[in-house]
């Protein structure tokens, strides 16, 4: 059973839509942030603070080397994965990588306020939002299995969208 690796820049909505596809499926919905932060017991934030966003890559590694082991997982991955080739190939080892596109606007509209990111601690997010997916964008084009565009679309119909592009690759 391949699992289904979830990429896009922050705030693109993997996290929603792996839960809404993980309980259509019924695949076992897993967060790789989350998933660090209890191996680690402390925040993403926290491990960018203390130890550098080295640190925290080497630990995305980990886990992608890790959860890649399982089957019939839906996994929502951080926005930075793609930054790291061995991250990726790991995650692409019996997978179909969905690429869920956003403009920039839309998501400075999801976590513009949001001040939990360490990557956009600065006066100007959108304007970081766009440099971070500019540098990011062939990335995750290269990985991608499938593109689903998320903005001016709704929570349904992204979903719907995603799984009518999964079908005959599961």
């Amino acid at each position: 059973m391949k699992n289904i690796v979830l990429i896009g820049f922050m705030g693109c909505g993997k996290s929603t839509f792996g839960k809404k596809i993980s309980k259509k499926l019924n695949y076992q919905f897993v967060d790789t942030d989350k998933w660090i932060e209890k191996q680690q017991g402390q925040t993403i934030s926290s491990i960018f603070a203390t130890q550098g966003e080295a640190a925290f890559r080497q630990m995305e590694t980990e886990a992608a080397q890790t959860l890649s082991k399982e089957e019939g997982l839906v996994l929502s991955t951080g926005g930075g994965m793609v930054k790291t080739p061995k991250t990726m190939e790991a995650l692409c080892q019996n997978a179909i990588v969905v690429y869920l596109k956003a403009t920039p606007e839309h998501i400075f509209q999801n976590i513009g306020h949001d001040t939990t990111r360490p990557l956009l601690q600065t006066d100007d997010k959108l304007g970081a939002i766009r440099r971070l997916m500019e540098e990011r964008e062939d990335l995750y084009q290269r990985y991608a299995t499938v593109t689903v565009t998320v903005s001016g679309h709704s929570i349904t119909g992204t979903t719907n969208a995603i799984l009518h592009q999964l079908e005959g690759l599961l």
